[in-house]
């Protein structure tokens, strides 16, 4: 008879070439066959658990075979919630019973179709607010070189040679650039063009009001005071901003205080000030007053009014309620602002205002300005949110103007100028097939906006296409936290783990395509570290092939690697082979589950198999294949079986089992490091120790076993190196 430890090596030497011949034995290989047929079948607990023939193949590959008949107490196992610490499989001492409970989804929620997840929502809202922000950036930069270079212009062919200012020019009017003649609009800037009258007398038009504009003279050169004055400029820009819906942008309210400052040094009476709109907005805004509510009449009498009467406008003024006082509140810092007589003219020998009080004033303006853009962009959020959760199909998002607009601004397109039947066609797209017609357009913006949805190819809501299921996320996100939280760990480690989720979780909602998954570092590098990769160098092309493969077809790439840690990766990602994303299929048992299930059955098979002829044997196979996830000391208490291998192998006489708990585990914390386990070196180190003594103890039949004990235990260092 071989030694344990000679024995233990032929298993071990090629454990692959160990398990195929596990795996090709005829029963073996007819209940896999089984397995993986109809594993795909079950949808409730029940159905499984009454299936006896995979009910008992995942019982026996979890180590459960002699619990098999237990099926009031397993029912209830696969119903844990393993979030919950007090659910049953976590109250059990044996890891067993958690393993096959995170094995399956029984317990999982089940993802409901719906137009958006909470994710896709939130992913929205902030693209919404950063378009504000891009959108704002762009015109403030338009604004700035219109404002640099129109007091260059020297004749109407300079003008209309710059596309930037033509350009800006046609939008603040209103009128499309596509449709307008060059040499036409020089006509209307020089005064030239018919239409000028033909406007003039139904009012204003865009030509006349683009003629009033900008000073060209009749041959279209500038006059000596060119072509628009600073005022007028700003003026223009004003326009320009309401054009593009920018007219509450703190950009546009930074031109509203150049505009007032240096306006307000040329007033002469109140009339002046609270006649011009720009300034009247400013002024009121300034003071926490709506200047689309108060009159400017009323302002005045409140500006020239007598403090010290009685009788005046603002002591008149009711405050009863909170909106009555916030009124007067504001009235009275406006009064409190200027300096004009009683006939509203400025004071002689005295401006409207000092420096402070003009700073106090554009101060107050910039703030409450911003206030108020923030509450707009809070009744647009606030109505989307609303919104959505009322929407069934693609063709509600098309009918809700709100809801459209607001969406396709966030997503940089202008609800106008876009045709509604193209966006409806968008949003019934799969934007993660390289087919898709969302795709075929070539402009990520209608590939996020069909991401931003989950509706199928006729316009119905259904369920999420994520790059994840629910259930693969969290069993990547529990792998992330094992392979961190260390027994060791501090408080300051657990919050960086929970962090790492947290952004795992939302970098992985903004995945759409199979590009977006290579190009995000957060998500790989996490991934890697969840299944034990983290020091593999994978290119990105390398990568693709992992995830694109069938990791159920053995001749796949991901298959040809020979490393059951990628055929997990890949199968805890759902893409295809052509890299689009399928919707969760809502089995009760995921891909890299499976593939552990059948894995674990073969391990079974061949540590029984061992353990017929060796009972060492299948103590140092069992330990191998569970010590490397070990995190604390009592699991190995928990665990006879391993628990006799690290008493074996620390030489701990079974008595030492005896002792309080406690005890027992720091006699394993002084002679033990549980992490160099997970270095298979130092772990095969630690089963050649146990696998000598188990020999010297229990008299191997090998006559050479003696002498090869004794090599081994004359070599074993570093872990063991103090005994």
């Amino acid at each position: 008879m071989l030694s344990t430890f000679l024995n233990y090596q032929l298993y071990t030497r090629d454990m692959t070439r160990t398990l195929d011949r596990i795996a090709s034995d005829p029963v073996a290989k007819r209940e896999a066959e089984y397995y993986r047929e109809n594993i795909g079948k079950v949808s409730s607990v029940d159905e499984f658990m009454g299936d006896y023939r995979l009910y008992s193949y995942a019982m026996k590959a979890y180590g459960l075979g002699d619990q098999i008949d237990s099926r009031a107490l397993i029912k209830k196992v696969l119903q844990s919630d393993l979030s919950d610490p007090k659910s049953l499989a976590n109250r059990l001492a044996d890891e067993a019973y958690r393993d096959l409970a995170n094995a399956f989804t029984f317990a999982a929620t089940k993802s409901e179709p719906v137009a958006q997840t909470t994710y896709q929502t939130d992913a929205i809202v902030d693209a919404y607010s950063e378009h504000r922000v891009r959108q704002a950036a762009a015109v403030s930069s338009n604004a700035k070189t219109f404002m640099d270079s129109i007091g260059k212009i020297e004749d109407v062919d300079q003008f209309l040679a710059n596309d930037l200012l033509y350009s800006m020019s046609l939008d603040a009017v209103g009128i499309e650039k596509k449709f307008a003649s060059k040499s036409f609009i020089r006509e209307v800037l020089t005064g030239q063009a018919p239409i000028l009258a033909e406007e003039e007398a139904d009012g204003i038009g865009p030509h006349l009001l683009l003629r009033k504009m900008f000073t060209f003279e009749a041959d279209g050169t500038a006059p000596a005071g060119g072509v628009m004055d600073t005022l007028k400029a700003n003026n223009f820009i004003s326009v320009w901003f309401k054009r593009q819906d920018l007219d509450s942008s703190p950009a546009a309210a930074s031109y509203d205080v150049k505009y007032y400052e240096e306006k307000l040094p040329s007033l002469a009476n109140v009339s002046d000030l609270l006649g011009d709109q720009r300034l009247f907005k400013v002024v009121m805004t300034s003071v926490g007053l709506d200047p689309s509510i108060e009159a400017a009449s009323f302002a005045a009498n409140i500006l020239i009014s007598d403090p010290d009467d009685p009788d005046n406008p603002l002591a008149q003024l009711p405050e009863e309620t909170a909106e009555q006082k916030a009124r007067k509140l504001g009235y009275t810092k406006l009064r409190d602002l200027f300096k004009f007589d009683a006939d509203g003219n400025v004071l002689p020998g005295e401006p409207a205002q000092t420096a402070g009080e003009m700073k106090e004033l554009t101060d107050a303006y910039l703030k409450n300005y911003a206030k108020e853009t923030e509450f707009d962009d809070k009744i647009a959020t606030s109505s989307f949110k609303g919104s959505i959760s009322s929407v069934k199909t693609a063709n509600d998002v098309i009918k809700n103007e709100a809801l459209y607009n607001y969406v396709l601004e966030a997503l940089d397109l202008d609800p106008a100028s876009e045709d509604k039947l193209k966006i409806l066609k968008v949003l019934q797209s799969d934007p993660s097939d390289p087919r898709s017609y969302a795709r075929s357009l070539r402009d990520d913006r209608y590939t996020r906006l069909a991401g931003a949805f989950n509706f199928d190819d006729r316009g119905r809501v259904t369920t999420q296409r994520a790059v994840q299921t629910n259930t693969n996320q969290a069993e990547t996100i529990e792998l992330y936290s094992r392979a961190k939280l260390t027994e060791k760990a501090t408080e300051s480690d657990r919050e960086a783990i929970a962090e790492a989720a947290n952004s795992y979780r939302t970098e992985l909602a903004k995945i759409v395509t199979i590009d977006d998954f290579l190009k995000n570092k957060t998500v790989i590098d996490y991934a890697k570290t969840a299944f034990g990769l983290e020091e593999e160098k994978i290119s990105l092309e390398e990568l693709r092939k992992i995830v694109t493969s069938d990791a159920f077809d053995k001749e796949s790439y991901v298959n040809t690697l020979g490393d059951e840690r990628y055929v997990k990766f890949s199968l805890a990602f759902a893409f295809d082979s052509d890299g689009s994303i399928s919707r969760d299929a809502g089995g009760v048992q995921t891909g890299a589950d499976f593939v552990t299930t059948q894995g674990n059955y073969l391990r079974q098979l061949m540590e029984e198999e061992a353990g017929a002829e060796n009972e060492g044997v299948r103590l140092a196979l069992n330990f191998r294949r569970k010590a490397p996830d070990v995190s604390n000391y009592y699991e190995f208490l928990a665990d006879p079986a391993m628990l006799k291998v690290v008493q074996t192998a620390l030489g701990l006489p079974a008595e030492s089992g005896q002792a309080q708990i406690d005890t027992q585990k720091r006699m394993l914390e002084k002679r033990l490091d549980i992490e160099s386990l997970k270095d298979p070196k130092e772990l095969e180190k630690f089963i050649n120790r146990f696998l000598a003594l188990y020999d010297l103890e229990n008299g191997s039949a090998d006559a050479n076993s003696g002498t090869a004990a004794l090599s081994i235990l004359g070599s074993a260092g570093g872990l063991l190196g103090m005994f």
